[in-house]
């Protein structure tokens, strides 16, 4: 299964949540795969830092959009789940992901600005969909806070879309940015709420996928 993270605005958290994606699927069991489409290749770094004892996790870097989608059909039928990890521009690349993807989950974060941006990822989005119409798509909230009004009402703001939001969300936490840079995922890491966001979103999308018939049981 092809899991697209997407999302045209940097800093939302693409590239935190699909290592911690990654990691978690590994730990379940599932032969995982990150693609990582950002020039910066911050996942390829990430993962030359992780430890060989823990559960081994393919990261390919692939910046050549015309590559992209023979790329990604060859490592689906090798891995269980491959992940996009996006890049943050409005390029054919973006394209390329929505397109290629079995699932897109767009991560964002809980604020005015934020929101405001989707009208021009949403707007890249409906051009793919000329191309194949049945694309799932989900929200994902990130560096959520109980204690800022906005966050509140986030799910109620996200809901004008018209697409899917995800239950779970990740709060703010620093064990999201310590893992980042040591090769781990926050389930690996000693912050045991985190790590319980991470398991739990991970849940959610295993119960996606199932819904959608590339899981069984």
């Amino acid at each position: 299964m092809k899991i697209g993270i997407s999302n045209l605005k940097g800093g939302v958290g693409k590239t935190t949540v699909a290592q911690n994606l990654a990691v978690c699927l590994a730990h379940v069991g599932y032969k995982v795969c990150i693609v990582d489409t950002d020039r910066n290749q911050n996942t390829i770094s990430w993962i030359a830092e992780r430890e060989e004892t823990l559960p081994k996790i393919l990261a390919v870097g692939l910046t050549d959009s015309k590559a992209l989608s023979s790329a990604v059909d060859q490592l689906d039928r090798d891995n269980d789940f491959v992940i996009l990890d996006g890049t943050p521009s409005l390029s054919e690349m973006t394209t390329r992901i929505i397109l290629a993807s079995d699932l897109l989950i767009v991560p964002v974060l809980p604020s005015g600005h934020d929101i405001r941006s989707m009208q021009l990822f949403f707007e890249r989005f409906e051009q793919a969909k000329e191309f194949r119409q049945d694309i799932p798509i989900y929200f994902f909230i990130n560096q959520f806070s109980d204690s800022i009004k906005l966050h509140q009402s986030i799910r109620e703001l996200l809901n004008d879309f018209g697409v899917g939001v995800m239950e779970t969300r990740f709060n703010r936490r620093v064990a999201y940015a310590e893992t980042s840079v040591n090769g781990k995922g926050v389930l690996e890491h000693t912050d045991e709420k985190a790590a319980a966001e991470v398991t739990n979103f991970t849940k959610e999308v295993l119960e996606i996928a199932r819904k959608l018939g590339f899981v069984q049981n």
